[in-house]
């Protein structure tokens, strides 16, 4: 973006964000204008359900639009109509940072939902490895932020330690964690339609996250022997939906991904509808780990370059305190899973839930739209 293009867009943001706020608009984004998804997804179907509010969707291009639902406005990101809507809503809502061009006005309530309970350090934890622009945009955030939800008392810690942050939070749970909680029936039909599965075809999530270097070396499971070890310790006849972070999720296709044993599954909009149509799980040091707890279901944690890995961010906690086996190589991976112990892993899962304070209600997209109601008629 050049210079010329920032200057009008910093002046629009100026002069827009002094016009009238209308209380029944809201404007959400998910992962810097990624489609319709994650907690506000669930906050907005929640709204939908109610009815009575305008919504708009901070969208990149095309294809994100596509993915919106009726009823909710896509909204061109950095376009002149997008700031307008933006400075003129009564409510954001939003899982990332806001840049430090963003002018919060009166009578405008920002919700910030995150995007997950961490493993590494995250934030000012980490500083030394942020870049400074982007540092400066998190403290703007937290200073505009009126509320910050969260699933622990751990996460609530952490916002007030490394997030710049002294303002409320709502321990509520993530919204996008709702369905974990409850999953909704045909969810699993869903997912294997979507990928035109075979019936009754058996489904483990691989999701690990990106490395600094975006490299692809670390994605090296044998997703031949992790089935046939799936299949001889659970029965059925199992399939592996690879879905890698979007960091890196464009170079899937440079993965020696089958179709047979493991399909690519990172184009899949709803990462939480894998989870509920999933009976096992491999993952790295994502903090998908931490959503998928909640379902008690078999978990596997694959990490090849731990020492690598820990020496970029470190973590906030022994990683031994993980309820999940974890494998260095793809013949403990399969060992893992072949000696899989459902009374060891629950022990664990329990343990850890209680130690951090881990606190998913399953109403927090509805106790998110009872604030927005809340204020919405403080301020009528």
């Amino acid at each position: 973006m050049g210079f010329i293009f920032k200057a009008k867009r910093r002046l629009a943001w100026l002069v827009m964000s002094l016009f009238p706020k209308q209380q029944d608009k809201v404007v959400l984004q998910s992962y810097y204008r990624r489609g319709y998804s994650d907690s506000p997804r669930a906050i907005a179907d929640e709204l939908l359900r109610r009815g009575g509010y305008r919504l708009y969707w901070t969208v990149a291009g095309d294809a994100e639009a596509a993915s919106l639902p009726e009823g909710v406005t896509p909204l061109k990101e950095n376009s002149l109509r997008s700031i307008y809507h933006q400075c003129t809503a009564g409510f954001w809502i939003d899982n990332c940072r806001k840049w430090a061009f963003v002018r919060k006005g009166p009578k405008q309530y920002y919700i910030q939902t995150w995007h997950g309970f961490p493993l590494k350090r995250i934030e000012k934890d980490a500083g030394n490895a942020l870049p400074p622009e982007y540092i400066e945009g998190a403290i703007h955030d937290s200073q505009i932020c009126d509320l910050f939800l969260s699933d622990s008392t751990f996460l609530t810690n952490v916002y007030h330690n490394g997030f710049w942050y002294d303002g409320p939070v709502a321990e509520y749970g993530l919204p996008r964690n709702d369905i974990l909680v409850f999953p909704p029936e045909g969810m699993y039909e869903k997912v294997a339609g979507y990928f035109s599965l075979p019936a009754g075809k058996r489904i483990a999530l691989y999701a690990p996250t990106f490395r600094k270097d975006k490299g692809l070396d670390v994605y090296d499971v044998d997703y031949r022997r992790c089935v046939a070890a799936l299949n001889r310790r659970f029965g059925g006849d199992w399939v592996i939906l690879a879905r890698l972070h979007p960091n890196v999720a464009s170079r899937a296709s440079e993965l020696d991904l089958d179709g047979v044993n493991v399909i690519n599954a990172s184009d899949y909009p709803d990462i939480n509808e894998l989870y509920v149509a999933a009976d096992a799980m491999i993952t790295d040091y994502s903090s998908t780990m931490f959503d998928y707890l909640i379902t008690g279901k078999p978990a596997f944690l694959y990490v090849n370059d731990f020492a690598d890995y820990k020496n970029d961010r470190n973590f906030y906690f022994d990683i031994e305190k993980l309820p999940f086996a974890r494998a260095e190589d793809n013949d403990s991976l399969e060992a893992a899973i072949l000696g899989f112990d459902e009374s060891v892993q629950e022990e664990k899962r329990l343990g850890f839930i209680k130690e951090f304070g881990i606190n998913e209600t399953g109403h927090s997209a509805e106790r998110c739209a009872d604030v927005i109601e809340q204020i919405r008629r403080q301020r009528s």
